[in-house]
């Protein structure tokens, strides 16, 4: 649907990419943006999906994945309110290589290739912005490559204290509480194991005395343990 131009322009200041726009050249995007809405369990877009814009999240949580040959999903970001996602498929290819769905209710802002592209033509700064969104998200691929590479445990070590440093940003510590946000599979899917094996993870942090376990809440009780483990990916 349609939305307020002012409604749009106030998501997409908020966004890295669209700093440092002049307000015409903001109001002009905001102009093309179409709010989706989309229900807990929705697809935004699907893998082969033709690419005709990339999003910003307003509001909710999204994951994207690609489904295995086997037919499980590989999760391969979280999408936190304010990012924006799917910049690479925009310009990169003709389709999304990837599935977005939500994982609660959620309200994305959608911006058309068509009237970007005729922006950055004229607006280095946007151009610059978007490299920066790339460099953005192949970082985190290569960082979740050599996640991929150490223990369960080391790799549960390292979500926790992304997800702490993102809800509490300056502020982490020993007694900080981090919320999940996702259920056992899906962070078991993002981690690249099983339920059971992810359920022993958290076992062996909490005997270790690193971390106690809360229902969907994590309470970091060992913060410099935490990051021993980590970064030494040990057994």
């Amino acid at each position: 649907m349609k939305t307020e131009p002012s409604q749009a322009v106030e998501a997409l200041r908020r966004t890295p990419v669209f700093s440092g726009l002049e307000p015409e050249e903001l109001a002009a995007v905001a102009r093309a943006v179409v709010m989706r809405e989309v229900p807990k369990g929705g697809l935004l877009f699907e893998e082969g999906d033709e690419a005709r814009g990339f999003f910003l999240l307003v509001s909710g949580r999204m994951k994207v994945f690609k489904a295995t040959p086997d037919g499980r999903e590989q999760i391969l970001h979280f999408i936190s309110p304010g990012e924006t996602f799917a910049e690479v498929a925009l310009f990169a290819g003709s389709s999304y290589p990837a599935t977005a769905q939500a994982l609660a209710p959620s309200r994305v802002a959608a911006i058309p290739r068509e009237g970007l592209f005729r922006l950055v033509e004229k607006n280095p700064q946007l151009c610059l912005n978007l490299l920066a969104g790339f460099a953005r998200w192949v970082r985190q691929f290569n960082a979740l490559l050599a996640e991929y590479a150490k223990a369960v445990p080391a790799r549960v070590a390292g979500y926790l204290l992304a997800e702490g440093m993102r809800q509490h940003p300056g502020t982490l510590a020993d007694g900080v509480r981090v919320r999940l946000g996702v259920n056992k599979g899906e962070l078991a899917a993002h981690l690249g194991t099983v339920g059971e094996t992810l359920s022993r993870a958290f076992a062996r942090l909490r005997e270790d005395g690193l971390v106690e376990v809360e229902e969907k809440e994590i309470v970091i009780r060992d913060l410099a343990g935490l990051r021993d483990l980590a970064a030494g990916g040990g057994p």
